[in-house]
Parts: C-alpha cells; sequence; structure tokens
C-alpha cells in the first residue's frame, strides 16, 4: 500500500513540475551563472552580435531611433514556439517603432533546424544564435522565452518569463504605441 502511493505522488509531483514549465516557460539550467537585470537600471545592457543573416548588430545602435524587444528562447521550447508567430505580429505591426531581436540559445550545431523554425514560422525579424551563451547571460531568466522590452532610451521598461497572450497589448502600454 505504502509502495503504490509513493508512486503517484511521485508521479503526480513530476506531472505538476513539468506542468509548471511548461505553463510559465521552458527551464534553464544555464540561469545560475547569469546576473538579474535590475528593472531600475539606466539602460539594458549592450551586446553585439551578428544575426543568421550575416548582419553585425549592436544594440545599442537602436537608442534613439527604436524600442527594441530582446527575446531569448530555442526552438525545442513549446512557448517559445507558439510566441514567435505573435511576435511577428507585433513586428508588423510596430516595426517602424520597435524592433524584435530573437536570441536563440538552441546548441551550437543547431543553426539548420533555427533557419528551418524561422523559415516555417516566416519570420522576419532579426534572429541571434547566441552558441556561446554571451547575450543570453545579459538578459538572465529562470525560464524562456524571456523578453525584455527596452524603450527608445534604452531603458528596460518591462520583462516577460513564459508565453503571454496578451504580449501586444502590454508591449504597447509599456512603450507608448
Amino acid at each position: 500500500m505504502v509502495k503504490p502511493m509513493r508512486a503517484l505522488i511521485s508521479g503526480t509531483l513530476l506531472i505538476v513540475f513539468v506542468g509548471c514549465i511548461f505553463i510559465a516557460g521552458c527551464g534553464d539550467s544555464e540561469s545560475k551563472k547569469r546576473e538579474p537585470i535590475n528593472l531600475n537600471q539606466r539602460s539594458a545592457p549592450d551586446f553585439t552580435a551578428q544575426t543568421i543573416d550575416g548582419e553585425e548588430i549592436r544594440l545599442s545602435d537602436f537608442k534613439r531611433h527604436k524600442a527594441v524587444i530582446v527575446d531569448v528562447w530555442a526552438t525545442w521550447c513549446p512557448p517559445c514556439q507558439r510566441e514567435m508567430p505573435l511576435l511577428e505580429q507585433i513586428y508588423q505591426k510596430y516595426g517602424k517603432k520597435l524592433e524584435i531581436i530573437a536570441v536563440s540559445v538552441d546548441k551550437p550545431t543547431d543553426i539548420d533546424k533555427i533557419r528551418k523554425f524561422i523559415s516555417d514560422k516566416k519570420i522576419t525579424f532579426k534572429i541571434i544564435h547566441d552558441t556561446n551563451g554571451d547575450i543570453s547571460r545579459k538578459f538572465p531568466s529562470q525560464a524562456i522565452p524571456f523578453l525584455t522590452v527596452i524603450n527608445k532610451d534604452g531603458q528596460v521598461v518591462k520583462t516577460f518569463i513564459g508565453y503571454n497572450a496578451s504580449l501586444e497589448t502590454e508591449i504597447a502600454n509599456a512603450l507608448g504605441l
């Protein structure tokens, strides 16, 4: 009687744990190495990177021109998969005022998988493959997707963990779009 009860409790706890990951986002074991973003800081952490299309970008280059969303995500993450088409809709609507930079934390060998995902989902905003984790460590979270909303002045104004169906409204409100 005790063994079946333990198995039932263990199974239930496992289901709850996995469910929490998929509701909030996909867990990330690298998060312990990251420094937390202080929402009161004056500016978002800068970075320079090359997109998967070969374009070199610097986050600070958008300052005073456009607001920016930095999205840390992965192709294997179900909430990230649901969020990418929503981000594309937001980009199509606000692209003149808002840049989206999606930072993939997929394995270094997964570039073809990332390209296929982007092609299949018809994503047109900037995609970076963060193979060494330098960028994702600057935008830390316990789970992905993790969005950092940065205003034209370069200040972090809002962050989101996990999939959020009302993302467009919340971003528009945070940035006054």
